[in-house]
């Protein structure tokens, strides 16, 4: 039994007290967000922070530790370092999601249940973003029919062409949680697995959701992706039976 099969749906949730360190480290993104900063800039030094927030020096290292563990700040050691802003990264949230999910109980095959929901619709919502100089833009690399089928220029193609996908559903909070689960299937499940033989089919079926997706045919992209998706899943599943039935795992 899983740690979500122990909660009580019928109680009421209890409030949960937020602590200091959490308050500091919201009222940072929003200055960072307030003042357009990007990777890599610094943020002000722990004496002009603990002045601003008037919190004690303990309080405040905790709530950047807390920003530096889902990677949206660095802390750059040694003279001259310092808190830098990090980035949004989807591998981090897809991180820190693997350790609810394995908390939760929750089983790959789960993960393969999800995924073979959203990626169709994926692939639909980008045939009708209606920026169409865009969708061919960021298509166009996957059109074409000498993509490499081995080498880190294979790993490109393919993990990109769902990125340039998940970029064009024009909503950051849809693609970054897309973006995460992609991120967890792939790391976890099919950079293990051997796909020598599949990749001219692979790439071919790209093309076709590309073509589908720059035409605007909505629908079309949508069944080609969940046909994409079904046939990989069987095999993983004739490759790796096992792996489905296991939990989630954090890492």
């Amino acid at each position: 039994m899983g740690y979500l099969d122990s909660l009580d749906r019928e109680s009421e949730p209890r409030p949960r007290t937020i602590k200091t360190a959490e308050t500091i480290a919201a009222a940072i993104v929003r200055d960072i967000v307030a003042r357009d900063l990007g990777t890599g800039d610094p943020l002000p030094s722990e004496s002009a922070m603990m002045a601003q927030y008037r919190v004690s020096r303990a309080s405040l290292r905790e709530g950047l530790r807390l920003l530096e563990v889902q990677g949206l700040i660095q802390l750059k050691p040694g003279p001259g370092g310092g808190p830098l802003v990090g980035a949004v990264d989807p591998r981090n949230l897809a991180k820190m999601s693997t350790l609810y999910l394995d908390l939760g109980g929750a089983t790959y095959a789960e993960l393969e249940a999800t995924q073979l929901i959203i990626e169709p619709m994926v692939a639909e919502q980008a045939a009708r973003n209606p920026d169409r100089d865009q969708v061919r833009q960021v298509m166009a690399p996957y059109l074409s029919e000498d993509l490499p089928t081995d080498g880190p220029g294979y790993r490109w193609a393919t993990s990109n062409f769902h990125a340039a996908l998940h970029e064009l559903l024009g909503n950051r909070v849809l693609e970054l949680y897309v973006r995460a689960i992609q991120h967890i299937v792939s790391h976890h499940v099919m950079d293990r697995m051997e796909t020598t033989g599949l990749r001219d089919r692979i790439l071919d079926e790209h093309r076709a959701i590309a073509r589908a997706v720059v035409a605007g045919q909505s629908s079309k992209a949508r069944k080609l992706m969940a046909a994409h998706y079904e046939w990989l899943w069987v095999h993983y599943e004739e490759a790796w039976p096992a792996r489905l039935e296991e939990y989630v795992v954090w890492m």
